[in-house]
């Protein structure tokens, strides 16, 4: 494991499925998604997901949001397919401390394995 990601002491359920990939991690648990990235983790409470999508990456660079409504660049790595899910919430940990964000729409890279966990441990309908 990266030893710059942050670490999130309050999971919010028991861990269902992790993947590593270079500098990026996802993690399920039977309540949420947890995407880490060196110095920043995003903490996503399915009770707080309105929707996921399928989302088409267009360049090699996508935005974060970071505390105080601004956005952060970061690069995309092929090696996922990428969804958007629009969520009531989002917390995100960082070195300056914990923050929450209003509704919003984040993307990010999601392996098909995922979704059978999110499907049934969420309140989302599969179409």
């Amino acid at each position: 494991m990266n030893p710059d990601f942050i670490h999130v002491k309050e999971m919010e359920g028991t861990l269902l499925l992790s993947q590593t990939l270079r500098n990026h991690s996802c993690r399920v648990t039977t309540k949420e998604i947890i995407l880490q990235r060196p110095h920043c983790t995003y903490q996503i409470l399915f009770a707080d997901i309105i929707s996921i999508l399928p989302h088409e990456v267009p360049s090699k660079s996508m935005l974060l949001p970071t505390p105080g409504n601004s956005v952060e660049k970061v690069p995309t790595y092929l090696v996922a397919d990428y969804y958007k899910i629009r969520a009531e919430k989002i917390r995100i940990y960082n070195r300056s401390g914990i923050h929450e964000t209003a509704e919003t729409d984040f993307i990010l890279p999601l392996h098909a394995r995922f979704f059978p966990y999110v499907q049934k441990y969420s309140n989302l309908t599969a179409i």
